[in-house]
């Protein structure tokens, strides 16, 4: 890579939801180790990525909130840029910098340019944070395939599959968790979520439900996992139901690592807690519907393996399908 030797602080900019923050870590490794970087930052939703540092290859992270990114997107921007504006501070220590915001406005990126070079010769890149167009490419090589178009690299080694890796006492943590919830730690552990980021992207709450009483019958021991999200919009039997088993609420993410630390195995939706889960290396089995695309966007691991019940099945209780996923879970587990 070009002037790759002088490299020694990036930045990543991305506004998206939990897994979409997680889909660009692969690519982050891989640009940290090319380029030699003593220091790579993350700029997002804080509540997403709070728990990157010591965790992950990203070094430190801050809040979308702590910049005002929306100025790049003004076509006057550069008549006012002043000569010690808040944005050329901030991104002054950065000598690569690479957004998934902004690449759908004309003068976002001239705007981002402009700002680095004001105080050196940095090299700024704006990544769609979804293709354009039609792709075969997982989303993290269309990544690194248009990264390296951009700066016409030859990098032919293979992404990370493993990013997440947690620290001594997240695995201390999560043990406390089972304790407070008498989980027994004793048991094969597998942890559900049922919901996810929108209602197409979920099966249908019984089939859960199904699946973890077949589980249960098998001495594994189902522990579900459930949001804000989940709470409000499932109805009161599905909330009835899942309560019949150990029922795990409104953990923050850092605690979702923790207690993900002591599962055999993770089953859930096209969510960002399945990418997390994968990327962490565990046992990851993710359901995918008509809503998205596994070929896109499945988690990416190296234990991971994709299930896409009929469409049919994320609209109503199907049981043959709760015996074919109770099933793949038993196998991987």
């Amino acid at each position: 890579m070009k002037n790759c030797q002088k490299l020694k602080s990036g930045l990543i900019i991305h506004t998206g939801a939990i897994g979409d923050c997680l889909l660009t870590l692969p690519l982050a490794a891989r640009l940290k180790e090319l380029c030699a970087l003593d220091r790579l930052d993350f700029i997002g939703p804080l509540d997403y990525i709070d728990f990157y540092p010591h965790r992950t290859c990203i070094d430190t992270v801050r809040s979308t909130e702590s910049l005002p990114l929306h100025r790049f997107f003004k076509a006057d921007f550069i008549e006012t840029l002043a000569e010690n504006d808040r944005l050329i501070t901030a991104l002054a220590p950065y000598e690569q910098i690479i957004s998934f915001l902004g690449a759908d406005s004309d003068c976002f990126e001239t705007n981002l340019l402009y700002t680095t070079l004001s105080t050196c010769a940095a090299e700024a890149t704006v990544i769609p944070a979804k293709p354009a167009n039609d792709t075969d490419l997982h989303i993290t090589e269309f990544y690194r395939h248009y990264f390296q178009q951009q700066h016409q690299l030859d990098d032919d080694v293979s992404l990370p599959k493993t990013t997440v890796t947690p620290l001594p006492e997240d695995y201390t943590a999560g043990a406390d968790l089972l304790e407070e919830t008498n989980i027994d730690p004793e048991k094969t552990i597998v942890i559900i979520q049922p919901g996810s980021g929108s209602r197409e992207k979920s099966w249908h709450w019984e089939n859960f439900i199904g699946v973890a009483e077949l589980l249960t019958k098998n001495a594994v021991q189902p522990v579900f996992l459930l949001g804000p999200a989940e709470q409000e919009r499932f109805i009161p039997q599905a909330l009835d139901a899942v309560n019949r088993f150990i029922p795990l609420k409104n953990l923050t993410l850092t605690e979702v690592l923790q207690i993900l630390t002591q599962a055999d195995a993770f089953c859930g939706n096209d969510s960002g807690i399945s990418h997390l889960s994968a990327a962490m290396g565990k046992k990851t089995l993710s359901l995918f519907g008509p809503a998205s695309s596994p070929t896109h966007y499945a988690p990416r691991g190296p234990k991971t393996a994709i299930a896409q019940p009929p469409e049919n099945s994320f609209t109503t209780p199907d049981s043959e399908q709760q015996q074919k996923i109770a099933t793949q879970l038993l196998q991987i587990l």
